[in-house]
């Protein structure tokens, strides 16, 4: 197996753990971890389609300046460092895959758990499966997967396969995933970028060229995760039940999940929703800052609240 390069963030602990073994499988699956940070406060990350714990980057460069947290993120089954097993994926298998990471770190409670895209999907069968274990829950550019995906969706997984050129794949990737005006405007100055295009450009290089490339099975094996993802109203109801507190975060120029998706998660999970306006799929890296706050401000309400849904 492929071993990860060294990082500049302050990893404290990485590498991989065994999951599956209990669930019959005649190979255990190898999930690659990293943590950041010692302190009491725990954020698990989850990250979506084909992105590997890295593009969590900017959310846990973020935490880890603070030192009462310890951040996980990981690479789900399929994705970076981790094993990539044939045959398909679901997210309930895939939440199973992160409870047996969780029992493996020893964190068995007050976790507070951060999803996006199919991380969200994932995030939402890990809450229904083992409620007790979580202190809040943040779904970003997510869905409970009630509906048909999108064509424009269907064809940007589609095309994504099809383009071989790494750097015409990177651009590709760019334009569906963060808006034009956004990539066009001058990175913050501490980037050294001139523009956000140009320090996306680095960030997705980490990801998809620095890293192995994911194979094809295994994209295709999680775009199939992805497409069958179902939590029904009456299990949202549930989660809804365990009065965890949920933050849906959402932006309204993402072209890849549909903008009724979180306002149908809210409905029935009774949560508080934070919409960006104008910005695209992945906040966490358009967004970080404000992103992040929102993170804080769930997690503080869940430690100080009685247990009922605070505001955000």
């Amino acid at each position: 197996m492929t071993q990860p390069p060294a990082t500049s963030l302050p990893r404290f602990e990485k590498g991989h753990i065994k999951v599956g073994l209990e669930r019959g499988n005649k190979k255990p699956v190898k999930l690659y971890y990293e943590q950041t940070g010692e302190g009491p406060i725990k954020l698990f990350l989850i990250t979506g389609l084909g992105t590997p714990a890295n593009g969590w980057d900017p959310v846990v460069e973020y935490f880890s300046k603070r030192p009462e947290y310890t951040i996980v993120a990981f690479d789900n089954r399929g994705a970076g460092y981790s094993d990539a097993p044939y045959g398909f994926y679901s997210t309930s298998q895939m939440a199973q895959d992160a409870l047996e990471l969780l029992d493996a770190l020893g964190w068995h409670s007050d976790v507070n758990v951060a999803g996006i895209s199919m991380g969200g999907m994932i995030s939402l069968e890990l809450v229904a499966a083992a409620p007790k274990r979580f202190s809040s829950l943040v779904l970003t550019s997510t869905n409970a997967g009630r509906s048909p995906p999108q064509l424009v969706t269907l064809a940007f997984f589609a095309r994504v396969l099809t383009i071989l050129d790494p750097h015409l794949r990177l651009k590709f990737i760019t334009d569906h995933l963060y808006p034009k005006n956004w990539l066009d405007l001058p990175a913050p100055p501490d980037t050294g970028f001139k523009t956000n295009r140009d320090f996306v450009a680095l960030t997705l290089k980490k990801q998809y060229i620095d890293i192995p490339m994911q194979p094809i099975h295994a994209n295709i094996a999680q775009v199939w995760a992805a497409l069958t993802h179902h939590i029904s109203p009456s299990r949202l109801a549930q989660i809804r039940g365990s009065r965890i507190p949920v933050l849906i975060v959402t932006g309204t120029g993402d072209r890849l999940v549909r903008h009724s998706a979180s306002h149908y998660m809210q409905k029935h999970l009774g949560c508080q929703m934070s919409v960006f306006e104008g910005s695209g799929h992945i906040i966490p890296s358009e967004q970080t800052v404000a992103y992040c706050s929102l993170v804080e401000k769930l997690i503080r309400k869940s430690q100080g609240d009685d247990g009922h849904q605070s505001e955000i």
